[in-house]
């Protein structure tokens, strides 16, 4: 399949990027617009900020026109649609087999044409504070944004990505509209669309849809991070404790470089404590985990940590187990050249199966867009990874100071 790939990309006047894979024969065709926007883009250049969880309610009122809802012109013409955002990121989405560029039209108009206005603003306010309630009582939740409280004090990214019922009482029309004019230009969003489709036809809709924004500059401010959290715990009304080991990732990489930086990581975590690794099986054999276990690297401009989490019976032990291990760093020892070679290959295999999948296609394109990163040269990228480069930032980044907690204990336990 990668042989047989092409991509075809297209920027506009206005700086609005298309990028498209044709799949010849495939019957699903999958489009994603995504704006370089997220939950954690708060901060402005005059020291103010937005309400938190601003992003999120943009993505859950564009949707509404006047008079209907887009999902239901989707539905209409046969594709299932989504959004979601995430801390850097806000995406639209629709899947079909069917009508692609009635779709493509409408998921234009879903993103360039905001209607906010205080009615249905108000009325969203009710319907994103019962998700946040409902999240609330989420210990896998909970734990992710306390041991995020922990990594990054005080920042956005510590706050829900839907915000909170105070943040929420402060969003309105009109700040939701200058956020949305700020935030959806069109050089700061990317369109990619994979499946059995015309790309001039693609580049002639777009071209035909002009943005109500202007190019121009987000009124952002730089981040700047205090020190790493201490630790801490709480308890919740669960069955079994949960605890989170927490790494932040200090680094000036951006682009090509941070997305390389992700794919290092993941090597050494599994390597150090995958379910292959003899860490994994020690702590497994000492009822310290169980199949919850699991590790998750997030790499994005500004930000770089990992979390390493999961259900425990003995959470302090959990803590101790982790700390140890990665300060001792046995990196050297276990991961030899044949291994690491081993590893590599596993993950250029990755990357080549997920081509099979037009959805896995195009949001990868559509993110790294905004790295500068060709999805086509991922395995050169890849390959271009040395053993060296593996063991010199195992070194960096385990390093006691880049660590903290979060115990969240089950009620009643000491």
């Amino acid at each position: 399949m990668a042989e047989k790939l092409q991509k075809f990309t297209k920027k506009l006047p206005n700086g609005f990027e298309i990028e498209m894979v044709p799949l010849k024969g495939y019957k699903q065709i999958y489009s994603v617009a995504m704006a370089n926007f997220g939950s954690v883009n708060t901060k402005l250049a005059d020291g103010s900020r937005l309400p938190a969880g601003i992003a999120h309610f943009i993505e859950h009122k564009l949707f509404a026109k006047p008079g209907y809802d887009v999902s239901e012109k989707f539905a209409e013409y046969g594709a299932n649609s989504n959004a979601y955002t995430s801390y850097t990121k806000t995406a639209y989405l629709f899947q079909t087999l069917e009508n692609p560029y009635d779709n493509l039209k409408i998921l234009l108009d879903l993103f360039q044409h905001p209607h906010f206005t205080e009615e249905n603003v108000a009325s969203e306010r009710g319907i994103i504070n019962q998700e946040i309630q409902m999240y609330l009582d989420m210990p896998e939740w909970v734990l992710e944004q306390r041991i995020l409280e922990q990594l990054y004090p005080g920042d956005p990214i510590a706050a829900d990505i839907a915000g909170s019922t105070e943040t929420l009482q402060q969003i309105n029309a009109k700040n939701l509209l200058d956020t949305y004019r700020t935030n959806y230009r069109p050089d700061n969003m990317s369109l990619a669309i994979v499946g059995d489709v015309d790309f001039d036809k693609v580049v002639d809709i777009v071209e035909q849809s002009p943005f109500e924004t202007d190019k121009g500059c987000p009124k952002t401010a730089e981040n700047s991070f205090v020190e790493i959290g201490p630790g801490a715990e709480g308890k919740m009304n669960i069955s079994q404790s949960r605890s989170a080991f927490g790494i932040r990732v200090d680094t000036n990489s951006r682009g090509y470089d941070l997305v390389k930086l992700q794919y290092i990581l993941n090597m050494i975590m599994e390597t150090l404590i995958g379910e292959s690794s003899e860490n994994y099986q020690d702590m497994t054999n000492k009822d310290i985990i169980d199949d919850s276990f699991s590790y998750n690297v997030v790499a994005e401009n500004d930000y770089c940590f990992i979390i390493i989490s999961g259900s425990t019976n003995k959470p302090q032990e959990f803590q101790d187990y982790l700390r140890k291990c990665l300060l001792d760093n046995k990196l050297k020892d276990v991961l030899t050249k044949d291994k690491f070679e081993r590893i590599k290959r596993d993950a250029i295999g990755a990357y080549l199966f997920a081509q099979n999948s037009p959805d896995a296609i195009a949001n990868q394109m559509a993110e790294l867009y905004f790295y500068d990163v060709d999805y086509l040269q991922l395995v050169q990228l890849l390959d271009s990874i040395s053993l060296d480069e593996v063991l010199n930032s195992a070194d960096e980044v385990f390093q006691n100071d880049n660590f903290t907690y979060y115990n969240l204990l089950a009620d009643g336990k000491d």
